[in-house]
Parts: C-alpha cells; structure tokens; sequence
C-alpha cells in the first residue's frame, strides 16, 4: 500500500511539472526575415485568439482552415517559441499567425487541397494535453525543420489542453472517430493525392482506431491511398495495437513506429494502466512480429526535454538523423549510417558525440 501511494505521488508530481500550454494564437503582421508554413486544420473548434470552454468542446460539426504560421529566423531546431507571458507577438523571435483563411465547408477545404502541387498530403493527429494552438505551431515547427513540402493538414481533436485531462482525453479519442475517419475518406475520395498519415502519443490510439473502422465499413480504397503511417510515442496498450492491426488487415507500407525508452510521459500512462507497457517505448522486433512493422528506437538520443515524449521532432539530434534519412530516401538510398539495423530489425540511433 506504501509503495502504491508513493508512485501515485510520483505520479502526480510528473502531472504537476507538466506546463500548462497556450490555448490561443497570436497575430501578426508578416516579417520579412521569417518563414511561413502553411497548415490546413480541420477541427470541430479552431485555433483562435480565445481560451475556450472544453466543456463545450466537443462537437461533430467539421470546420477547415488554412492558418500561415510564421517561423521566426531565431527558430531552434524542434522548438516552438511562444511569446512572453502577456507580451506582444514579436514575429522576428516568436511564432505568430500571419494569415489566416476560414474555409467555407469541406468542398473549399477539398478545392484548395487539389489546388496545391505534389502528389501527396500529409495528416498530423496531435496527442494527449494539447490545445489546438499548440498543435498548430508543432506541426509548422515539424514542417519547417523536415522541409515537408507537402501540404499539411491538421486534424485538431478536442483534448483538454491540461495534464490532469488524461481520462477526457481518451474519452475524446473514442468520439473523434468518425471526423477522422471522415476526414480520411474525404481526402482518399475527393483528392488526387496519397496520405501520409503522422500521428503522436494517443493521437496515435485514435488514427489507428480510425482505420480499424475504414476496414470494417470496408473503406479498402480510402486505406489504399495511405501512401505511410508514422506512430510518435503511440500511447496505445501492445495487445489493442495488434488487435486493431489485425482487424485493418495488410498496413500501409512504409509503417513505421518512433519509440524511446526514456519516455516519461508513457510510463506515467503505463502506471496508469496497472504498469503495462505502451507500444511508445517498446524496443524489440518481436513485440510486434508479423505486422509489417518498422521500429526505430531512438532512446540513445533522447535529452529530456518535453518529457522525452517527443524525442524524433524536438531533439536537435534526433530531427538531425531523421532529416538526413529522408533527404537520402528522397534519392532512392536510405542513409542508415548514424543507425545500427540489429539482427532483429529494430532501427536503433546512435548516442551522437559531443564536441570535446
């Protein structure tokens, strides 16, 4: 019983240390010396300039946006830089909405999408404790620093924005199945595009809840479009995961799953479920034999930051490695030389070294 309080008080101090984040955007007239990312949103509330009222959160009415979010040239590779407490948005240090563009309806959102070059879109599904503004600016920060040149979008569940929201927000998983889902099909359906599909911590439970169920409403066509699947520290339980794999039957290839030991936050949420293991921080092959699974285990490289739940987005070191393996897969030749491939397929990054 000792031992049991004594984790849970763990447990809560972890919760405590966790910064509440900002539930509202900035505006700004545009700097010269910045970078602007693009990002469609489709959300139920969009980021805007209020706090809002999570009690009122959740709605199945899909509203789209596209937001111009500007990068500041002070930009640190896998931060976002909010502005001071109370002070005015600066653009040239801060992040900072520079455009915005409400879209009227889902065939608006669909036009503007076909209209953008490339063949492909990517979809980010946000985690556990995020306010729709922070979503918004980690994916411009992923897009900026990956030099993604696909249009992104941005599917904006609601959570509640606050570490003790945990329950909310797995409650908020199970009801945003359906926009997702309908989200995917409208880009599968109405776009020419392939999707690659990014999800983190328990955005990771609802993206692959949503494609459990395009399989059994045998939306085989919508899931023929998902060109890949990146899982971020999946905050899902290993035994749901296969389950759900089980049902979507054959997964999009390349389907790859970024873990970390070190992960904090999923060992909070592993105390939570009695001390089971999340799929985020599983680190052999055979946790996930027979899936057609990628796993890269980037454990050597986390720093403590944020926890270490985003490890392969906000780590200098590891968005280094993960840039130089897309660049070269770009030219057909993944450059696996900052990795060690084991015998059991896990891709591991190596510790990078230090300048004496």
């Amino acid at each position: 019983m000792v031992r049991q309080y004594l984790l849970l008080c763990g447990a809560l101090a972890v919760l405590a240390s966790c910064t509440p984040l900002p539930d509202h955007i900035s505006f700004s007239p545009p700097d010269e010396t910045a970078t602007v990312q693009d990002v469609y949103v489709s959300a139920a509330r969009l980021p805007s300039i209020r706090d809002a009222d999570i009690r009122q959160d959740r709605n199945r009415t899909a509203r789209f946006a596209r937001y111009g979010v500007s990068i500041p040239p002070t930009h640190a590779t896998g931060q976002i830089e909010w502005p001071e407490k109370d002070a005015h948005v600066d653009p040239a240090t801060d992040f900072a909405v520079v455009d915005l563009d409400v879209l009227r309806g889902g065939s608006a959102f669909v036009e503007r999408l076909n209209a953008e070059p490339g063949e492909e879109v990517a979809v980010f599904v946000h985690g556990y404790n995020n306010t729709p503004s922070e979503a918004l600016y980690r994916l411009a920060q992923i897009s900026h620093d990956f030099s993604i040149a696909a249009p992104r979008v941005l599917f904006a569940w609601p959570s509640a924005g606050t570490p003790a929201g945990y329950v909310y927000d797995r409650d908020s998983v199970l009801f945003s199945r359906d926009p997702l889902v309908d989200l995917l099909s409208t880009l599968g359906r109405q776009t020419d595009k392939k999707i690659i599909l990014m999800a983190h911590s328990m955005g990771a439970q609802l993206a692959m809840e949503a494609l459990r169920q395009l399989a059994l409403t045998g939306r085989r066509d919508v899931l023929r479009k998902l060109d890949a699947v990146v899982l971020l520290a999946p905050d899902i339980d290993p035994d749901i995961f296969r389950a759900q794999a089980n049902v979507i039957g054959r997964l999009p290839d390349p389907f790859v799953i970024m873990t970390n030991r070190h992960d904090k936050a999923l060992r909070l949420s592993a105390f939570l479920n009695i001390g089971r293991q999340k799929v985020g921080d599983l680190s052999r092959a055979s946790d996930v034999a027979g899936l057609n699974v990628t796993l890269f285990d980037f454990s050597a490289v986390a720093d403590g930051a944020n926890h270490d739940h985003l490890v392969p987005v906000t780590s200098p070191a590891a968005v280094a490695l993960l840039r130089n393996l897309v660049d070269s897969d770009r030219r057909g030749a993944p450059d696996l030389s900052s990795f060690d491939v084991g015998v059991d397929g896990v891709i591991r990054a190596r510790a990078v070294q230090k300048a004496k």
